[in-house]
């Protein structure tokens, strides 16, 4: 059998290696393109590596991408609470700053009992080394006094509203001060127009539970100012809870 060698066309071999380098060399340009140049097929050629990564994932793992997707939006949630949280934080400090109000205690709680009540609903506790100012609460975790003095064995408590209870609070984000008056707790203080809604959550600076707005804040005598009564506040039974330690 006889052979003849055609000089124009190279061996196979020759034109798999010539293409598969055509191959690299345009790869390579779309890739440094695509980062030189914002062109379509360069953004095309930029994207076809996160293409062939969430195809492979969703051949072993299935749903993987739509999991990981959930799980970004749920970090980014997360960073955007703890942002608003952070700021939080920087205004009840600065609002503690200004009216010398006591930080939240650190640590437990523990049950004190109530040895004797005033007519005015102050607390004669059986809690000795509380801190003037410290919270007393009743079982639901609502304030329902504020510690004016203590010795060593006892505590005497203030209620809310009256003496050391009168104590600056948070209706949702707006600064008010609370008083007891004409026999009703109320939240007094509030700036005019302050748009609040009656169920609104009152705390102390510090977060302990105050109530809700009954209503909707109403001027007050001066005009200047709004007050509102609330309403699911704390109760004293026979035993309370001050901070431990």
């Amino acid at each position: 059998m006889s052979r003849t060698l055609d000089l124009g066309r190279p061996p196979r071999r020759g034109r798999r290696r010539a293409v598969a380098a055509a191959v690299i060399l345009l790869a390579a340009g779309l890739w440094w393109g695509g980062r030189r140049v914002p062109t379509p097929l360069g953004a095309a050629a930029a994207a076809l590596p996160r293409r062939l990564e969430s195809a492979l994932a969703e051949r072993l793992a299935p749903g993987f991408e739509a999991r990981l997707q959930a799980l970004e939006a749920e970090c980014f949630a997360l960073r955007t609470a703890a942002a608003r949280a952070d700021l939080l934080q920087t205004e009840n400090d600065a609002l503690r700053a200004l009216t010398g109000s006591e930080t939240r205690p650190q640590g437990g709680w523990q049950p004190a009992r109530v040895t004797a009540r005033a007519a005015d609903g102050g607390l004669v506790l059986a809690a000795g080394g509380l801190d003037a100012g410290a919270p007393v609460l009743d079982e639901l975790g609502r304030l329902c006094g504020v510690v004016r003095s203590a010795d060593a064995d006892t505590a005497q408590a203030d209620p809310p509203g009256v003496g050391r209870g009168a104590v600056p609070v948070l209706a949702g984000q707006t600064a008010g001060l609370l008083l007891r008056e004409g026999g009703r707790l109320q939240v007094t203080g509030l700036p005019r127009h302050s748009s609040l809604a009656a169920g609104t959550t009152v705390t102390t600076l510090d977060g302990q539970w105050v109530g809700r707005l009954a209503g909707v804040p109403e001027p007050d005598g001066t005009g200047l100012r709004e007050t509102a009564p609330l309403t699911g506040t704390g109760r004293s039974g026979g035993v309370v809870f001050v901070p431990a330690g």
